[in-house]
């Protein structure tokens, strides 16, 4: 069920205690494992007998009824036609600054330039709409929970109260066409029967424009252009206020209702992190015409008092690689590319901060290329111990590539503080990498998806010391001169408050 996911011996009831039991996976798992244990979003284990199974039940009907109700009430009163863009009008509150979860390992460029803009701005408020219970916490991520408030949960009978009580407001009638009006979607979009558990519910709208009424902000900022947006652009339309967007391109890759013209076009502005970013916005159906204005090209930035140290570049053929092991980083190459460099008698030893789904795939073909004896696997690791490998680094290495439903990286923050940290790394021209790292100058760039063209750029690096010193201090200067998180979030501030 979409309300539960296995993981090992334990059944997660996602969104517990405010969402329904997942019955049905629950009796799956039990009917293989009586053992089985029934844990919430933290892994603590929820006691689950017959009485508790017989409530949770009793309490999926009632959800499925009230849905029913709702969905029936929204098909009389709601036209399937978008409603108006209305001028919005900001509040005497403070900014709202709306990230999407947190602690969370990949989204520490984000924490990073939030806590930049409190220094600027400390009347402005963070709200978070997700709380990852089993994250670890790093540095940036502690430092943002002394400020942030989370989004609070509520149950079914609250949440269908809330949406019924909008349906008798113009402007909840106007969020609900606006759904209704989109390609394939239907009312149930906006209702949907897990809204109690999934954060990343549109429907969570509602909450947050009522959790915000009473303080009448001024402006809403969301961090990510997916579903972050979906539920803010919705609250904004709810309240009547201004609202904007910084992306990462994740507007490339399909997800559920991504409105994503809509969106661009409603807000005050979309930030993005690159020209490259902004070249495919203006590609998607509907923006061609987008002025820069609308479109802010605002990097994302380091805290540079923090990466002041310069890496020795021992030239023990060390190479470092941080990211999720997702398929748009490319690291599947570095297999390959390593047989050949011990082919060529080139000293090595790779090691690999960080964990995710590629990792069966990359250790497999580690294997079947004969270098796993030169691999370390370090697990998912804070920014204190990225730094601390990259001192000891001779260069870092992300082949990014574009991965098959469309994704990629804009310019990887571990490219970043590997330059900030004078460390020559070894890269690909994909989307705005080569805005920081020009080939030649202060990086070098493989073919994508070229394990040889990789395996060349890596020999040339760690076999040329006077090249990989030259490198490193042009790639330092590029960061030192653009990246300053400080000078990038008064950037973004100019933008939010023009």
């Amino acid at each position: 069920e979409a309300a539960a996911m296995t993981e090992g011996s334990s059944v997660v009831w996602v969104g517990h205690p405010w969402a329904p039991a997942p019955l049905g996976a629950i009796r799956r798992a039990r009917r293989q494992d009586p053992s089985v244990r029934v844990v919430d979003d933290a892994g603590r284990e929820v006691p689950f007998g017959a009485m508790v199974a017989l409530r949770e039940f009793g309490r999926g009907l009632w959800q499925r009824g009230l849905d029913t109700v709702l969905a029936a009430l929204v098909g009389l009163t709601v036209r399937r036609r978008s409603p108006p863009r209305r001028d919005a009008e900001p509040g005497r509150g403070p900014v709202v600054l709306v990230v999407p979860v947190l602690p969370d390992l990949s989204h520490t460029f984000v924490y990073r330039e939030v806590l930049a803009i409190l220094q600027q701005r400390p009347e402005w408020r963070v709200l978070v709409l997700a709380r990852n219970e089993r994250a670890p916490r790093h540095a940036e991520a502690t430092a943002l929970l002394e400020r942030a408030e989370f989004l609070p949960r509520e149950g079914p009978t609250r949440r269908a109260l809330r949406q019924l009580a909008w349906l008798l407001r113009a402007r909840g009638r106007e969020l609900f066409a606006l759904y209704r009006a989109q390609a394939g979607s239907t009312v149930r979009d906006l209702l949907g029967r897990h809204v109690a558990r999934d954060a990343s519910h549109p429907a969570q709208a509602f909450l947050l424009a009522d959790h915000l009424a009473s303080s009448r902000p001024r402006a809403l900022h969301v961090y990510s252009s997916t579903w972050p947006a979906n539920v803010v652009m919705g609250a904004a339309h709810l309240l009547g206020a201004p609202f904007s967007i910084s992306s990462y391109v994740d507007f490339e890759f399909p997800y559920a209702l991504p409105l994503l013209a809509e969106k661009v076009q409603r807000a005050r502005f979309f930030r993005v992190v690159t020209d490259y970013c902004r070249q495919q916005l203006r590609a998607q159906p509907g923006l061609r015409e987008l002025p820069d204005a609308q479109v802010p090209v605002v990097l994302l930035g380091l805290d540079l008092a923090a990466w002041r140290e310069t890496a020795p570049l021992a030239g023990r053929g060390v190479l470092v690689s941080a990211a999720r092991l997702v398929p748009k980083k490319g690291l599947h190459l570095l297999p390959a590319a390593l047989a050949q460099l011990r082919a060529a008698g080139v000293p090595c030893r790779w090691r690999v901060l960080g964990d995710g789904p590629e990792w069966p795939r990359i250790a497999a073909a580690c294997a079947q290329h004969g270098v796993a004896d030169l691999v370390d696997w370090l697990g998912a690791c804070d920014s204190d111990t990225v730094r601390r490998e990259l001192l000891a680094a001779d260069a870092a290495v992300l082949p990014c590539v574009v991965a098959h439903d469309g994704e990629r990286d804009g310019i990887p923050v571990f490219l970043c503080e590997a330059l900030a940290l004078g460390v020559p790394v070894v890269s690909t021209p994909v989307s705005g990498i080569p805005e920081l790292v020009v080939d030649g100058s202060t990086g070098l760039l493989a073919t994508p998806g070229d394990a040889t063209s990789l395996a060349g750029c890596l020999q040339r690096v760690l076999g040329d010391a006077r090249l990989a010193r030259a490198l490193a201090a042009n790639g330092r200067a590029a960061v030192q001169a653009q990246l300053d998180v400080h000078q990038r979030a008064r950037d973004l501030v100019a933008c939010i408050e023009r």
